[in-house]
């Protein structure tokens, strides 16, 4: 009989967003649907500030990347992130995502960014190659219909203020693909420093 293959498991590592702050981006998207914009809505309750995604990853290299990381960010102490303003990639002539801005303790989440980049480095997963620029996403444009007003909707929202995030931990997530879109399990919690 045949060694059965290992199960593979969707993983990412992120910073939790509060709750209040999940209700005030639900806030921002139903005024920006009001565009009638073709837009992939992101649901609420499944953003998460991503710090590494790493796809498919055996159940063992799960549990070392748990382990590695809890020993990496043991230095890292709590910091605090604004979470407002609203913008598009790559541009607004031809917008492919819809994000909401970070700001506030940025040298420390940069610091947890590497220290993540290193851990999963150290596991055999590739660097990262762009630069980290956080950010939530609250959806993906799928065609240009409604473009100009959506563009004009989130001008007149640009600088909108949704709340802070403590960032007092990091969470290695499995994510599983669904008919009615991904669902998110955390699988390890990692406490920073208080």
């Amino acid at each position: 009989m045949a060694d059965k293959e290992p199960e593979t498991i969707r993983t990412f590592v992120a910073v939790e967003i509060p709750s209040e702050v999940k209700a005030a981006m639900k806030g921002v998207q139903d005024t920006l649907r009001k565009s009638g914009a073709d837009v992939g809505w992101v649901r609420p309750e499944g953003i998460h500030l991503t710090l590494k995604f790493l796809g498919g990853v055996d159940a063992e290299t799960v549990d070392k990347l748990g382990a590695a990381l809890e020993a990496a960010v043991k230095g890292v102490k709590t910091f605090s992130l604004d979470v407002k303003g609203i913008g598009v990639f790559p541009t607004p002539k031809a917008p492919r995502v819809v994000w909401v801005g970070i700001s506030g303790e940025m040298d420390a989440l940069g610091m947890l960014y590497e220290k993540v980049e290193n851990v999963c480095e150290g596991l055999g997963f590739a660097r990262e190659q762009r630069p980290f620029k956080p950010h939530l996403t609250l959806g993906r444009v799928k065609s240009p219909g409604g473009r100009g007003t959506l563009m004009r909707l989130i001008a007149e929202s640009e600088g909108v203020e949704l709340g802070v995030i403590l960032a007092s931990s990091a969470s290695v997530m499995k994510s599983e693909l669904k008919p009615g879109g991904a669902a998110y399990t955390e699988i390890r919690r990692i406490l920073l420093a208080g």
